[in-house]
């Protein structure tokens, strides 16, 4: 079977930050867009810059990323049973009544990127961006991407 890519777009704030959450410590955290994208410099793994803890990058999609995400699998699916139902029904025999009643899709929630008050910081070693609740004296920082302290 081959391997299907449903795609979607990850909404940003006004400048240019898309949110991401923690695997571990579920905090949201955000990442320039064009950091997070940038063809030269691609990342299997990502920090958290709360806890500093790493994981895979596909891992760090909000939960409602992946509400999203799973809604457009499911009305894909949805959709290729209606029509392989559909055209079953159409193709029957006579003598053989078939009657199918379409399932419907199920809504897909909109991702809408709000404007927060966040803190941006620009790490020094690896010159990637992204915004954080900080404290200044409570805080510490680790870059989403190479993980050291900013």
């Amino acid at each position: 079977m081959d391997n299907l890519n449903i795609e979607f777009n990850i909404p940003c704030d006004l400048e240019g930050y898309a949110a991401f959450e923690c695997p571990f410590c579920e905090t949201e955290f955000k990442l320039l867009g064009s950091d997070f994208q940038n063809a030269e410099y691609t990342y299997d793994d990502l920090f958290c810059p709360y806890c500093g803890l790493t994981d895979k990058r596909d891992t760090f999609y909000t939960k409602g990323q992946i509400a999203h995400a799973q809604r457009l699998c499911e009305n894909y699916m949805i959709k290729q049973v209606n029509n392989i139902f559909g055209k079953m029904e159409k193709g029957m025999n006579k003598n053989i009544k078939v009657e199918f009643t379409p399932s419907k899709y199920v809504s897909v929630p909109e991702l809408i990127e709000q404007d927060t008050s966040e803190e941006a910081f620009q790490c020094n070693h690896c010159e990637r961006h992204e915004k954080v609740f900080y404290s200044a004296g409570v805080s510490k920082v680790f870059c989403a991407f190479c993980g050291v302290d900013i």
